[in-house]
């Protein structure tokens, strides 16, 4: 948005400079996994590259934004700036993820907590993505004097400036916070009879070998297709399919809230309900029925939705007459399913990825190293691949059901309006299905792990 409205950068450039940096990211995590874990320093494998990451991520989340005059001559150098800034991103990024990823693993040795662990991590999540883009909007983009805010250069600087300083703060704390668990690593002896680089390969080759995790890595590409097709859909479901985009909430104080913001607000609200309650699910179903669990969930809330509103049951913008009031009956019945549906990802995330933090122990139980770092890169690495090609999918479909761009001065065809909620409500549930089919072939559970760990006690 910055850099084609405010900077004027052709928007094929501009998504081309974002394609690159998504590209590069996922070469780089399995990369860095592997040199995480191989790490010897007095502060540990995770630590020195969460602290030097996080404040390489805070630097360029402002640099991004402040482009020097040196770079505004012309389309192409505003271009590989941004190219630059977005690979420096990305990589701090990647150097603070993949080991603080790791580092949940290594902190939580209990089966049980490393789903609590991981259901909290989501949470946070989606606490900054619900306070982000709100804050940003609120503080930073306020249109002033018919002026449209999103076209003040000023406005992004400020907002770079203070996520920048409120990144950095963050990264510093959690590495205090958890530096106790930063072990001493100086002196630990050398697995690798190979050099750096065919060390890595043959690291990724028996990650992948490994049946243990095989069917998470699956499940979780499966499953993150799904739901960013969804997820990338939804938009659209919510301004052409619902009209929501016309609703609005008077507010006491005399504001105003969309109901598309009240929609959209209550995917973030169902994850985080999610990831709170996975850890009583994993106790009670483990945690492959607790994923079964969520994804039938949220099967169930999305047909629910293509049930109600295909068949027009209840017609977009209906609303319910009460005591003198009308409610908009069609924002509620949808927010209940739509948000409930992100509940049940909000569910199966936290506990696939407690599921790869059991396959790393086992794989230490079993010859004594220590993964956690590439483990965590290739599942990460999964869901970067399905957010990639999830997103292809997600323009090819807006083109197959004849979705027009730009829309048509009376609308999108009711024919093209139908099949998009058809794809994003159906076709998403066909892809999760598909990912419970596949992670019902995952191996390991609670009594796996603890008759292991009895084996090698009794051995030593």
């Amino acid at each position: 948005l910055f850099y084609t409205k405010s900077l004027g950068l052709d928007p094929k450039w501009a998504g081309f400079a974002m394609s690159l940096s998504v590209f590069w990211e996922a070469v780089t995590e399995p990369v860095m996994g592997h040199i995480s874990d191989n790490t010897r320093s007095r502060w540990g494998r995770r630590h020195p590259y969460m602290l030097s990451g996080g404040l390489l991520m805070a630097a360029c989340s402002y640099l991004i934004w402040a482009v020097p005059d040196l770079f505004r001559g012309s389309q192409m150098s505003i271009f590989w700036y941004l190219v630059t800034m977005n690979l420096l991103l990305r990589t701090g990024l990647t150097m603070f993820f993949i080991p603080y990823l790791a580092l949940g693993f290594e902190m939580c040795t209990d089966y049980q907590d490393r789903s609590r662990i991981q259901g909290m991590r989501w949470v946070f999540n989606m606490i900054a993505n619900f306070a982000g883009p709100a804050m940003a909007w609120t503080f930073f983009f306020k249109d002033q004097g018919g002026v449209q805010a999103t076209t003040v250069e000023e406005n992004y600087h400020h907002m770079g400036a203070t996520f920048a300083i409120a990144t950095a703060v963050f990264v510093v704390l959690v590495c205090l916070f958890t530096s106790r668990w930063g072990k001493d690593t100086r002196h630990e002896p050398d697995r690798s009879e190979h050099g750096w680089f065919k060390a890595f390969f043959i690291e990724m080759k028996q990650i992948l070998a490994d049946p243990n995790p095989r069917w998470v890595f699956v499940f979780i590409f499966i499953v993150c297709a799904g739901m960013v097709i969804v997820s990338s859909l939804q938009m659209f479901v919510y301004d052409d399919f619902m009209h929501f985009t016309a609703g609005r909430f008077i507010l006491p104080g005399g504001g105003e809230l969309s109901h598309t913001s009240v929609a959209h607000g209550s995917t973030m609200i169902g994850m985080a309900l999610g990831a709170l309650v996975c850890t009583r699910l994993t106790a009670v179903f483990d945690k492959k029925g607790a994923v079964l669990f969520g994804g039938a969930l949220s099967i169930f809330c999305n047909l629910m939705l293509a049930a109600i509103f295909l068949t027009g049951w209840i017609k977009p913008g209906a609303v319910w007459s009460v005591g003198g009031m009308e409610l908009p009956l069609a924002l509620m019945v949808f927010v209940l399913f739509h948000a409930t549906y992100w509940l049940g990802n909000g569910i199966m995330l936290p506990v696939s990825t407690a599921m790869m933090a059991d396959v790393s122990e086992i794989r230490k139980l079993r010859t004594g190293e220590v993964r956690d770092g590439g483990y965590s890169a290739v599942f990460s690495l999964a869901m970067r691949l399905a957010i990639s090609l999830s997103l292809v999918v997600s323009g090819w479909s807006l083109a197959g059901i004849g979705y027009q761009v730009p829309a048509p001065a009376d609308g999108q065809e009711p024919d093209a309006v139908w099949r998009l909620g058809l794809v994003t409500f159906v076709v998403g549930s066909l892809i999760c299905l598909a990912s419970l089919v596949a992670i019902r072939f995952y191996p390991i559970g609670r009594g796996d792990i603890e008759k292991l760990r009895r084996e090698v006690g009794s051995a030593g």
